[in-house]
């Protein structure tokens, strides 16, 4: 990037960050405070509950979720009104022919045992009797056992839980537990009940977890399911959070298309899980105050050093205009991806020290052409 720009990098992704450095939030701090106070109520009060995050195509709602299981984020949250983190996950509806396993697996995938296990051995209960009062199937609290065991084998247990155990891998590994493991894990009914036991353990008291929070993204991809799928789908919902009372906190990311509006929800999310939903986020299209908001504070966050005279540069302030008028309408995600290549253009043909209007119209059908078809 050149230095003319003062900026490290391009700071407009055309698709969500990964890496924790590279989440960042600018501008919407009305979206930002909405979801922080839907988080700190979960971290307060200890009831399960369900919120529908509705927003269009490339309106941040993935990045909503990534941002906001950010530990240092989460972290942030809890000190703030004195609870412990919650534990959160974030993963896409499952595609497969098994979603409720492949949810299990999920939050599996993201269960350290090493870190688990010494946190639980500080509290001051006995996670033994915890485990014993959250469930009375044997299965369940021998496999919580295992879990929370640090002389248990995590490898083997990870195996085991991914349903990948031999009979001979399952006897070694009942060697070191007082209870044993009778039977590997193989049913819906399995996966919602032992991870709504394993939640209830992780949050007991909000001692080490306040809470579990789950981000569903991408729950628009349930259209694809066939009929089973959906209702199995539907059934872990509204099982997980009547097995899991307390402490669960699950945020549905679902986007509105063409072919998929507030009216065809019951169609895909029964009754039963919409009675949950204790409340609706929108992650509505900016309007003008909104982007130049947000440009002016991403800019900021990206640039070496303070820009004392124009808040857009290296964008020229007529620019800047031109550019929001022609995306009205348009997504977050499209505004990023229109300001991107035209700071990439730019550098291209080294236009300096500031891109200027007459740039932008130079370029602008390649940068904003399909506005047109």
């Amino acid at each position: 990037m050149k230095k003319e720009y003062n900026l490290k990098v391009n700071p407009f992704r055309s698709t969500p960050a990964i890496e924790e450095g590279e989440i960042i939030w600018a501008g919407f701090k009305e979206l930002k405070n909405k979801i922080e106070g839907r988080l700190k109520r979960s971290l307060k009060i200890p009831n399960s509950s369900i919120v529908l995050n509705w927003g269009e195509y490339g309106s941040g709602k993935t990045h909503a979720a990534r941002y906001f299981s950010k530990q240092k984020v989460l972290s942030d949250i809890s000190k703030e009104i004195g609870s412990s983190v919650p534990f959160s996950l974030v993963f896409s509806l499952p595609k497969g022919k098994e979603p409720v396993k492949d949810i299990f697996i999920s939050v599996i995938d993201n269960l350290d045992l090493d870190n688990l296990r010494t946190l639980f051995d500080g509290v001051d209960f006995k996670i033994d009797t915890v485990i014993e009062n959250s469930t009375k199937n044997i299965l369940y609290k021998s496999v919580l056992s295992a879990i929370f065991d640090s002389t248990t084998d995590k490898h083997l247990l990870k195996k085991y839980l991914y349903g990948e155990s031999t009979k001979t891998e399952i006897s070694t590994l009942n060697e070191t537990l007082d209870n044993k493991i009778l039977r590997p894990l193989n049913k819906d009914n399995d996966y919602i009940l032992l991870l709504a036991s394993l939640f209830t353990c992780m949050t007991y008291k909000k001692k080490v977890y306040s809470s579990v929070v789950i981000w569903l993204d991408e729950f628009e991809d349930i259209q694809v399911l066939n009929s089973t799928n959906i209702d199995k789908t539907n059934n872990f919902l509204r099982e997980l959070l009547d097995y899991t009372p307390n402490n669960l906190l699950v945020f549905i990311n679902l986007t509105q298309t063409s072919l998929f509006g507030v009216s065809d929800l019951s169609e895909y999310i029964y009754d039963s899980v919409k009675s949950r939903i204790r409340e609706r986020i929108n992650f509505e299209i900016p309007n003008e105050s909104a982007l130049r908001n947000y440009l002016t504070e991403i800019l900021a966050i990206y640039r070496h050093d303070e820009e004392k005279g124009n808040a857009y540069h290296p964008f020229e302030v007529d620019l800047v205009e031109n550019v929001i008028k022609d995306m009205s309408n348009s997504s977050l995600r499209a505004f990023n991806e229109a300001l991107s290549l035209l700071i990439e253009l730019a550098d291209m043909d080294n236009i300096i020290p500031s891109i200027s209007d007459d740039f932008y119209q130079s370029v602008k059908p390649e940068i904003i052409g399909w506005k047109d078809e």
